[in-house]
């Protein structure tokens, strides 16, 4: 990195990290689009839940991917304060629906740890520089996997009926 805030390679850290969101962004969408195994060769717990619980629990969790690839768009773009307070609002602990109540102890925790995870990232968004220097990009992107590590570990436990 030289003082003018490029590589070596003459590259931005802001195109990196540009480049690094795009990546990301093509992961959760390849994610999204694989579709699950037969339900007899699916190893993922199963969550029955009733009809309307279900409908509201699966709406929630697209509105959670689609806040996710918002706040991806907005740190891309050097919004990252916007970016935080989209997280915390959408995100964060707090917004839950109460349908904790019909998921197993470990469903919830993973939960509460996806919307803490969000709530910090919210925090070190308020934190970095504007715009952020290498150790700033470094910290967003390290809230940002705290955050897809909680999804990516949740739907590789559990599926709903």
């Amino acid at each position: 990195m030289t003082r003018s805030g490029t590589t070596r390679r003459g590259g931005t850290t802001a195109t990196l990290a540009a480049g690094l969101l795009a990546g990301l962004a093509l992961l959760a969408t390849t994610m999204a689009a694989v579709r699950a195994a037969p339900e007899s060769d699916d190893p993922r717990l199963l969550i029955d839940l009733p009809a309307d619980v279900r409908q509201t629990f699966l709406e929630h969790m697209r509105t959670h991917m689609t806040t996710l690839d918002q706040v991806l768009q907005l740190v891309g773009s050097g919004r990252v304060k916007e970016a935080g307070a989209l997280a915390r609002k959408e995100m964060a602990i707090g917004q839950g629906l109460g349908i904790g109540r019909h998921m197993p102890a470990e469903f919830r925790e993973m939960g509460f740890a996806f919307h803490r995870a969000a709530d910090d990232f919210a925090r070190v968004t308020q934190t970095v520089a504007d715009p952020p220097d290498a150790a700033g990009w470094k910290s967003l992107m390290t809230g940002i996997a705290a955050i897809t590590t909680q999804c990516a570990g949740c739907h590789g436990a559990y599926r709903v009926r």
